[in-house]
């Protein structure tokens, strides 16, 4: 099984796993051949990437570190929660805090997790898939950085409600997939302090940590952060976490108006902002975690030998186990080598590729 981009995928190629609507319907069936009909829907619902059956790789196993069923109840709460607040409605925050619950357990019971997802559902609301996706970010770098399990399930929950405030913010602006203007950058700048008003007024059901959460995650390091230009130890140390997950989750993930980047720029952009931008201890503790690689990953290494990622090393995500299958001429492995990266510091990794 190998995890691709939509756009690698070609007609006649087998889906591995289920393929899910956000209200957790099957869209697609894991054993169908795929067709130019269903690619072509699965483009125009922004499905990203997809699990390719490959019986060359059909022992490399792509971990579900979050389940659907958990992902789809995610994202159903989130979207209700957040319908209701645009709405100006009344909301509940227990489901809330139910599901940052179910989210922590079901990701601490693994042996040990890279900050790398695969496999989570891919959806057309940017703003659920990014509070999710941060939410399982924050999570794991909490977990790295040794809060109790009781702090963490605090994070998450405020890493799902960090962007409330942009309920208030007219669509229009969210989805522009063009440069904002001045202006509306201006009202994009007002959802911490707007979400920070929506959540404290839950004071007697959640956490006021939560509230600070999403009125501090745009402060930075050195104070030219928003909405109040906080520095250093003034920022709440879930906001600081929350800082980094939240960058790294904008740029890694596809936006109206510009690509994903890759995952190499964006541990450059982290570091880069190491002490600035970004809490020091926190960020050197999440790009030690951070894996730019994943199984079933096919990769391009210094000596021009193809490979194939086969799975991920605790302390040595970015170095990770992979299988040796073709020379730099093309001529294939045969057998195939499994080399650990981290034993083998003279090879490395330039490149995804095409095999």
């Amino acid at each position: 099984m190998r995890q691709i981009r939509l756009t690698e995928v070609h007609p006649g190629m087998i889906l591995a796993r289920n393929l899910y609507s956000r209200k957790g319907h099957i869209l697609l069936a894991a054993g169908v051949r795929l067709t130019e009909v269903y690619l072509h829907k699965l483009r125009r619902l922004k499905v990203k990437t997809l699990f390719i059956h490959d019986e060359r790789y059909a022992d490399i196993a792509i971990p579900e570190y979050l389940s659907i069923e958990t992902q789809q109840r995610a994202f159903s709460i989130l979207s209700s929660t957040m319908e209701k607040i645009h709405n100006k409605e009344a909301f509940a925050i227990d489901s809330i805090s139910s599901i940052a619950s179910d989210i922590v357990e079901e990701l601490i019971i693994q042996p040990s997790i890279s900050i790398q997802l695969t496999g989570i559902a891919t959806h057309d609301d940017y703003t659920l898939d990014h509070s999710l996706n941060c939410a399982i970010y924050a999570a794991l770098l909490a977990h790295s950085c040794s809060f109790s399990i009781p702090q963490i399930k605090e994070i998450t929950c405020g890493a799902l409600l960090h962007d409330v405030g942009k309920m208030k913010v007219d669509k229009k602006i969210i989805n522009k997939p063009d440069r904002l203007t001045e202006k509306e950058f201006g009202i994009i700048k007002q959802h911490p302090q707007s979400g920070f008003n929506l959540l404290l007024k839950k004071r007697w059901e959640l956490s006021s940590l939560v509230a600070h959460m999403a009125w501090q995650h745009h402060e930075k390091i050195d104070g030219t952060g928003y909405p109040r230009g906080l520095q250093g130890e003034e920022i709440l140390n879930y906001a600081r976490l929350l800082a980094i997950t939240d960058v790294y989750e904008a740029i890694t993930g596809c936006r109206p108006y510009r690509k994903a980047m890759n995952l190499e720029e964006a541990y450059d952009i982290i570091h880069s902002g190491l002490g600035t931008a970004f809490d020091e201890h926190f960020g050197k503790i999440f790009l030690s975690k951070m894996a730019l690689y994943f199984p079933g990953m096919e990769v391009l290494l210094n000596t021009g030998e193809k490979a194939i990622v086969v799975h991920l090393l605790e302390n040595t995500p970015r170095q990770p186990m992979i299988r040796l299958i073709a020379y730099p001429d093309g001529t294939a492995y045969s057998p195939p080598i499994e080399i650990n990266l981290a034993e083998n510091p003279h090879l490395s990794i330039v490149s995804t590729c095409h095999i």
